[in-house]
């Protein structure tokens, strides 16, 4: 139904054979229409004379044709834009339509709205009394609609053309045919799915009557139907979404125009959140165009498709469990793209800028993958609290307390297998629909009240035939994982040489050896990546006439005509061009046609030239370079060249006749042979095939499920992202959200234990704050007037404090920092001052002042350097300038907050492991020989014997690495220094204090 598609005179012409005026009709107490009526009529209807109803309107306020559709099921059109012969009800609308109908009455008790008449139609226009005014309401209108005397009395004095309405667009619709007793139910299935069908053929870019406002216009209104109701509930509805709609909207998606391109991709939204588990490599596809909008290097491309296209990942990634959803169906799955790993990895490559400066693109990157971190994030906080919260109520009912069994009960009722929850009604108050969308809420509540539930709640949850259980652990899914990367490297070596590909496949167990014909027919058949030209060539090789048999018993002939059965195993393969192997082919081909559908020829050989014939008209109607040089052939002709070849008879004409329209209108595709929109249609149908396959199969999961794997696959690509993104910011709201994903990145870690990932995270964090790569004498000013390197340094101790259980090769950058903090002189007094005997406060200072060994020489020299020195030079070394002190004590400051003393005085928390792993750090970075600092030395050594006193109580697990430390300083020291001092002094605070022990004593 296009809407203007109609001439008047065609217009006049259908209302003619309408002579009344529909009985439907209000009209006023003159008979005649009224005016304002009528112009709201055709205000009002869309394009089908289906008009909007807002909640709680009275029939009395909407146009006459309301009242006069609300009686109709089944819309004919006639309207010039639209196909006469196309989209005739299927058996889809009429099995949806029955299940509607045996709850169509469920409105009639409703309770009518007040003030609201519909007057009878004229008398002497229809032939009978006028009956008493009726009260009604949208929802009472099925109770109108039953009068059977009326409609009876009608029928007999009527024809059904008479019974028809036209509205002012041209279009018609009539009553449909009702079983006995059953109700007519306002728009119902068959009218909504014409409705829907002609929304979507607006969509289309390939029809040039649909302007862009057309299509524009068309989109908007399939948003407003997606959101509104439940179309996968019903399959002829579900069809279209599946064939037209998807295909409109990813053509869409290759158009310039903005608008376009913003609708279609809202659209596709709304399809994906809702009905993903029908729609798997419709999903795949989507996917797949807006990773090459995405990486495009097209010029002439807008900057702004780019943005829209992750402004629509990041919209699907913070779906609950999309992610999850990706990772199993398609990664798991050996025959799709590893679509989440592909995809995070392009977000991470795209969050880093090529030009150093930061766009919404690169932070649209960032923000999807930081949605899978917040996401894992929550489900393992919900984990601690729920752990938590089960410990609690095992300690209530170890008390005697009884769980509340009603309210376990009524949870689990309210919970499906998928994890979702549903309404629950039973306390909801009864009230009429005020919607089309709670009327059908409401119409499937009757139906599972009167145990008529939809098919697709009979069914259980499908499983796909790779796993072993819904649910698969995670060894599984990696054993799947590994096999499918032998089975793309099988395929890429069968494309190449087919012998060699099987031959692989073989040496790593996929295939068995010797070879199973069946099983390489099904892997044939199942392996979109083969080459088609080369899986053409292995089964018609003469030596594999077994494979070949096994190959077409794959193939379900059965109940199809002999070119639809050719051309479905015709779009499996790339068909060789020499005769005898063709008639190999074809020969297998006829024979098993010929067997499941019952020998409707006279022999097999009638079928082999059938089927013959039908590839020779196809590429008499569509190879351009026979076109050229002869004319097409006609349906005569072609059965002509076929008569008498039916075992002498002829084959039937009207069959032949089909035939022929058949292939004349959509040729049999070749694989690979053909390009633009010829090709596309043979991809999408090849599409369609594998959907309707086993391999369709979409798992819903319940939130949380396969964090533990998606996080170890996001893990790298996200802090690398978070790292350039931190270190290149200038805005302090995005160097924020960088924190927070590396504190929630630490936090998932720890939950998991993923000790290389924290390490990773502490050894990033690390650099940011600058107190490596900065020297002694510049880190005070540097690092206090850096606010992101302090920001880093809070964040790296507050996270060594908080998971510091998981910490292990990252401690050794952690004491690095600590020591060049020593250095610098802005670690807190507490932790430089330590315990002496000799001293008589019984503390000395780790950082002695400098005692020049000969007072007179630097007497001298200082004299000789004075005079040398610029004014400007003699400036600075009267003391620090003003700024460089405030620098200095912001840096104090930062790391008084830091706290960095707690990393010793906690250690008696940590797991032995990582205590280890401290001490192991402390005494590597003793300074070599090279660079040997003799106080850098005793501080290091000096907090290793603090954290030795801290774990007194389990001090033998680690005191054989401390001894041999301190022997090795003490036994082989050259002379006498302050490092042995302290080393000396040191062991005897140890022996002081764990000589009591009897595991230390003896050692």
């Amino acid at each position: 139904m296009r809407a203007g598609g109609m001439s008047e005179s065609s217009k006049w012409k259908k209302q003619k054979r309408s002579p009344r005026t529909p009985r439907h009709t209000a009209r006023s107490p003159s008979g005649q229409m009224e005016p304002n009526q009528s112009s709201t009529l055709s205000n009002n209807n869309l394009s089908g004379g289906v008009p909007f109803i807002e909640p709680g309107l009275s029939t009395s306020s909407l146009p006459a044709s309301d009242s006069a559709a609300s009686s109709i099921s089944s819309p004919t059109t006639t309207d010039s834009g639209l196909d006469t012969g196309s989209k005739a009800t299927s058996r889809e609308d009429l099995s949806d339509l029955e299940q509607c109908s045996s709850s169509g009455n469920m409105a009639a008790n409703a309770s009518s709205l007040p003030n609201t008449e519909i007057t009878s139609p004229d008398p002497q226009c229809e032939g009978r009394q006028v009956g008493p005014a009726q009260s009604v309401s949208v929802e009472s209108i099925p109770e109108v609609l039953e009068d059977k005397d009326s409609v009876t009395e009608q029928s007999d004095t009527s024809s059904v053309h008479d019974m028809d309405y036209v509205n002012p667009r041209g279009v018609r619709f009539t009553q449909s045919t009702q079983r006995d007793g059953a109700s007519l139910i306002p728009y119902g299935l068959p009218c909504l799915r014409e409705l829907f069908r002609f929304l979507i053929s607006l969509t289309n870019p390939h029809d040039r009557h649909n302007t862009d406002a057309m299509m524009h216009m068309g989109l908007q209104l399939l948003t407003v139907a997606l959101e509104a109701a439940h179309i996968a509930n019903y399959q002829s509805l579900l069809g279209l979404v599946k064939d037209e709609l998807c295909r409109h909207l990813f053509q869409l998606l290759s158009v310039d125009r903005m608008n376009l391109y913003t609708s279609s991709i809202r659209v596709c939204f709304l399809l994906f959140e809702s009905m993903r588990v029908h729609l798997k490599f419709q999903l795949e596809m989507y996917l797949k165009k807006l990773m090459d909008i995405i990486t495009s290097e097209n010029v002439k491309m807008p900057y702004e498709m780019k943005e829209m296209a992750l402004e629509a990942l990041v919209q699907l990634w913070r779906i609950p469990s999309f992610v999850t959803e990706l990772y199993i169906n398609y990664d798991c799955d050996f025959y799709c793209s590893n679509l989440f790993e592909d995809l995070t990895k392009l977000l991470s490559k795209n969050a880093f800028p090529v030009s150093g400066q930061l766009y919404t693109t690169h932070l649209l990157s960032l923000e999807a993958l930081l949605t899978v971190i917040d996401s894992t994030e929550a489900n393992c906080q919900d984990k601690v609290l729920s752990t938590g919260a089960q410990e609690q109520t095992d300690d209530t009912l170890a008390e005697g307390d009884a769980p509340n069994t009603d309210n376990t009960a009524d949870l689990t009722r309210l919970t499906d297998t998928n994890g979702l929850t549903l309404p629950q009604t039973n306390n909801e108050p009864v009230c009429p629909p005020t919607s089309g969308h709670l009327m059908a809420e409401k119409m499937k509540l009757g139906r599972q009240d009167q145990g008529d539930n939809d098919a697709a709640e009979k069914k259980p949850s499908k499983k796909p035939h790779r796993f072993s259980s819904l649910l698969p652990n995670s060894q599984e899914l990696l054993d799947i994982r590994t096999k499918k990367k032998l089975l793309i490297t099988g395929t890429e070596q069968f494309n190449l040489k087919p012998k060699k590909g099987i031959q692989f496949l073989q040496e790593k167990g996929l295939l068995t050896t010797p070879m199973d014909n069946n099983q390489v027919a099904q892997w044939l058949r199942e392996n979109p990546r083969l080459d088609k030209k080369m899986i053409g060539e292995f089964v018609s090789d003469r030596k594999n006439m077994e494979l070949l048999d096994s190959f077409v018993n794959t193939f379900t002939f059965q109940g199809l005509r002999i070119d639809e059965a050719l051309r479905l195993y015709l779009e499996a393969f790339r068909l060789p061009g020499e005769a005898p192997v063709i008639q190999r082919l074809l020969e297998t081909f006829t024979d098993n046609w010929h067997k499941v559908n019952g020998s409707p020829f006279m022999t097999n050989d009638a079928g082999f030239a059938l089927a013959y014939a039908v590839i020779m008209l196809n590429t008499d109607q569509h190879n351009h370079n026979v076109r050229k040089q002869n004319i097409p052939m006609t349906v005569e002709q072609f059965k002509k060249n076929l008569k008498g070849v039916n075992g002498n008879q002829d084959f039937d004409q009207d069959m032949l006749e089909d035939i022929y329209n058949a292939i004349k209108t959509e040729e049999i595709v070749m694989p690979d042979e053909q390009t633009g929109l010829v090709k596309e249609n043979y991809v999408w149908s090849l599409l369609l095939h594998r959907g309707a396959t086993p391999e369709g199969v979409f798992l819903l999961l319940p939130a949380g499920s396969y964090d533990h794997d998606l996080f170890s696959m996001t893990w790298g690509p996200t802090i690398a992202a978070l790292s350039y993104v931190f270190d290149k910011s200038l805005d302090d709201n995005i160097v924020q959200k960088a924190i927070t994903g590396f504190r929630k990145c630490a936090m998932i870690a720890a939950h998991y234990g993923f000790s290389d990932v924290f390490d990773n995270l502490i050894i990033s964090l690390c650099k940011f704050t600058t107190l490596s790569s900065e020297s002694v004498e510049n880190l005070p000013s540097v690092f206090g007037g850096n606010i992101k390197a302090q920001t880093a340094a809070k964040t790296v101790f507050d996270l060594a404090h908080r998971h510091g259980n998981i910490l292990r090769e990252g401690w050794k950058n952690i004491m690095d920092s600590m020591l060049q903090l020593f250095r610098a002189e802005l670690l807190p007094k507490a932790m430089v001052e330590v315990e002496d005997f000799l001293e008589p406060n019984g503390k000395i200072s780790l950082q002695r002042e400098e005692t020049p060994s000969n007072r007179g020489e630097s007497a001298v020299l200082s004299f000789v350097n004075w005079l040398t020195l610029s004014g400007a030079e003699q400036s600075g070394l009267r003391g620090p300038s003003t700024e460089n002190q405030e620098t200095k004590q912001a840096a104090i400051l930062c790391i008084k907050q830091c706290d960095p003393e707690k990393l010793i005085t906690e250690s008696k928390f940590l797991q032995l492991e990582s205590l280890q792993e401290l001490m192991k750090a402390l005494i590597s970075v003793t300074p070599d020989e090279e660079t040997y600092d003799e106080e850098d030395a005793a501080f290091c050594l000096e907090m290793l014997l603090r954290i030795v006193l801290e774990n007194r109580d389990r001090v033998s697990c680690v005191w054989q690495t401390v001894r041999d430390h301190l022997c090795h300083l003490c036994v082989h020291a050259n002379e006498s220094c302050f490092l042995v001092e302290r080393a000396v002094v040191g062991l005897l605070r140890l022996a002081i204090r764990l000589l009591r022990r009897e595991d230390i004593s003896s050692q």
